[in-house]
């Protein structure tokens, strides 16, 4: 994964989870606490992803 595919699919993650929480919270799927702890393990689990499969990557570059 190249640095720039990494970056922007960081902020397109960042982009999808306040989105999720904003209208989570606009529309009430469920309660606003529920809403901001699943967007919150969304962007932990999916970056902590991103950033396992660019590391191993940025390190196989040495």
């Amino acid at each position: 994964m190249t640095d720039k595919a990494f970056e922007t699919s960081l902020i397109g993650l960042t982009a999808a989870v306040v989105l999720w929480i904003i209208l989570g919270i606009v529309l009430g799927v469920l309660a606003w606490e529920w809403v901001v702890v699943v967007g919150l393990v969304v962007e932990i689990v999916g970056g902590g992803f991103l950033l396992h499969y660019w590391g191993k990557n940025y390190m196989a570059r040495e």
